[in-house]
C-alpha cells in the first residue's frame, strides 16, 4: 500500500530518540537518552487538587471545546510571568499549542514552501530537523562555538544561498542550554543574530524550552525581548518547567506573524485541551510558577554536577575527548576522538546496560559521528556515576580497538 503514501509521509523517518526509548525500557539499563524531565519535579499533588476542583465545579467549561488561540486565563498568566522577566506581550500575541513540537509544525506550515531555506545549528534539535524534513525545507547548518552559533559563518552561508537563488525564510535557534549541546548563546551574539536577520529580512524562530532552568550564572535576555521589529517567534513550553504530560506550550509572536499561526492551527486541531490549559493556569495563580522553578533548579544542578564529576572521574584521558559544562537545561554534549562512531558504539553500550543518543542525527550536514548527547535529568546522582562508569569502559574499549586496528 506504500504507493498511496504522500511524498512527505514516504520521506518521514522515525525519531532516533523515540526509538531509543523503546530499547531502554528495561529496568537494568541506565539511560542518558531521552530528555525527560525529572519526575520528582512534577507538582502532582497540587495538580491533583486543582484537577479535582476543576472537574467538580467547572466541568461544563474545561471539558468543552475552546478557542484556537487558547484560554484567556492561561494567556493572561503567561503574560504576567513574562512581564516579570521584562517581556511585554498581550494575550493577543500568544498562541497556546499542544506542546512546542506542534509549534514547530505550525511554523513549517505557516512559513515554508518545499525548498525554502532555514538556517540552524550544527548540531540542532532532532525534533526540529524532523519537522523541517517532513515539510521538505532545505536545512543549512551553521557550526556552534562555545558561545553559540558562529555568526560570521552564518552570514557567509546566507550570502552563498542568496547567490544561488535560494528562497531563505529564517533562522532556527535554541539560545539557552541548547538541545542537544547545552551551549548558551552570548548576549553579543544574540544582538548580532538580530542584525543579520534584519539585513537579510529573515525570521528568527527562538525555541526556548530550557531558558528558565538556569541553575548557574546570570540570565541573558531572550532574542524576542530584544527584537523591536517583530521578526522573532518565541516558543515556550510547560513540559520542562511543570509537566511534560500536560503537552502544553505557548508561541509568542507579533502582528501578522501571529495571525497566520492562528490560521494554520485551526485546521490542525481546532484547539488545545482546555483541561490542561486550566490546570496550568490555576497552578500559576495558586502556587506560582517562579516559586516552583526555584524549587526544581537545585535538583537539576545536583544532577548536572554529578555527571560532570563522573565524566572527569571515569573517562579516559584522550586527545579530542571533551564535553560541555552547561549552566542549565538537561544535557551534556560529548565529543569523542575523530574516527569513533557513536552510532556503531551504541549496541556495545546497550549491552553494558547504559544508553545515550548518538549525535549524528542532530547534524543536518551528515557530520557528528563522533558525538553523543547525555541527559542527566532522569537519573539519580548514584545512577549517573555508575552509568558514566559503564559508558567510559565502552569508550575506552572502542578507542583502544581503533588504535589496534590502525597499527595492524
Amino acid at each position: 500500500m506504500k504507493h498511496h503514501f504522500s511524498s512527505r509521509a514516504a520521506s518521514a523517518k522515525r525519531s532516533t530518540i523515540r526509538e531509543l526509548l523503546k530499547l531502554t525500557e528495561q529496568p537494568d539499563i541506565i539511560s542518558f537518552g531521552g530528555g525527560l524531565p525529572a519526575p520528582e519535579t512534577f507538582p502532582h499533588m497540587e495538580l491533583a487538587k486543582i484537577a479535582e476542583k476543576l472537574l467538580r465545579e467547572e466541568s461544563s467549561n474545561v471539558l468543552q471545546y475552546g478557542t484556537t488561540e487558547g484560554s484567556r486565563t492561561l494567556r493572561a498568566e503567561v503574560g504576567k510571568w513574562l512581564a516579570a522577566q521584562g517581556i511585554s506581550v498581550s494575550i493577543h500575541e500568544q498562541l497556546v499549542t499542544t506542546a512546542s513540537q506542534q509549534g514547530l509544525d505550525l511554523i513549517c506550515k505557516a512559513f515554508f514552501d518545499p525548498g525554502d531555506v532555514v538556517f540552524c545549528g550544527l548540531p540542532t534539535y532532532l525534533g526540529a530537523v524532523q519537522a523541517f524534513t517532513l515539510f521538505q525545507v532545505t536545512k543549512i547548518g551553521v557550526p556552534l562555538e562555545d558561545d553559540g552559533m558562529d555568526i560570521d559563518e552564518l552570514e557567509s552561508r546566507i550570502v552563498v544561498a542568496q547567490r544561488e537563488g535560494k528562497k531563505m525564510k529564517g533562522i532556527y535557534t535554541i539560545p539557552d542550554f541548547q538541545n542537544p549541546s547545552g551551549i548558551t548563546m552570548s548576549l553579543e551574539k544574540r544582538r548580532q543574530l538580530l542584525e543579520v536577520a534584519r539585513a537579510y529580512d529573515l525570521l528568527i524562530f527562538e525555541d526556548n524550552p530550557y531558558g528558565h532552568l538556569r541553575f548557574a550564572g546570570e540570565p541573558i535576555p531572550s532574542i524576542f525581548s530584544m527584537d523591536d521589529e517583530g521578526r522573532t517567534i518565541m516558543l515556550l513550553t510547560f513540559s520542562k518547567v511543570l509537566s511534560a504530560g500536560l503537552r502544553l506550550a505557548v508561541m509568542v509572536a507579533r502582528g501578522d506573524l501571529m495571525d497566520v499561526l492562528v490560521r494554520v492551527k485551526q485546521p490542525t486541531d481546532l484547539c488545545t485541551s482546555k483541561l490542561t490549559q486550566m490546570l496550568a493556569a490555576r497552578y500559576m495563580q495558586e502556587y506560582g510558577l517562579e516559586k516552583h522553578l526555584a524549587a526544581i533548579r537545585p535538583i537539576y544542578r545536583e544532577k548536572k554536577e554529578a555527571m560532570i564529576a563522573a565524566l572527569e572521574r571515569h573517562m579516559p584521558d584522550e586527545e579530542g575527548l571533551h564535553w560541555t559544562n552547561p549552566d542549565g537545561g538537561l544535557f551534556v554534549w560529548v565529543w569523542l576522538p575523530e574516527g569513533i562512531d557513536t552510532e556503531e558504539m551504541l549496541p556495545r553500550a546497550i549491552a553494558s546496560k547504559v544508553a545515550y543518543v548518538p549525535g549524528a542525527s542532530s547534524y543536518v550536514d551528515g557530520d557528528g559521528q563522533n558525538t553523543m548527547r547525555l541527559s542527566f535529568s532522569l537519573c539519580t546522582p548514584d545512577q549517573i556515576d555508575e552509568g558514566i562508569r559503564r559508558l567510559a569502559h565502552v569508550v575506552t574499549e572502542t578507542i583502544e580497538a581503533r588504535k589496534i586496528g590502525a597499527r595492524s
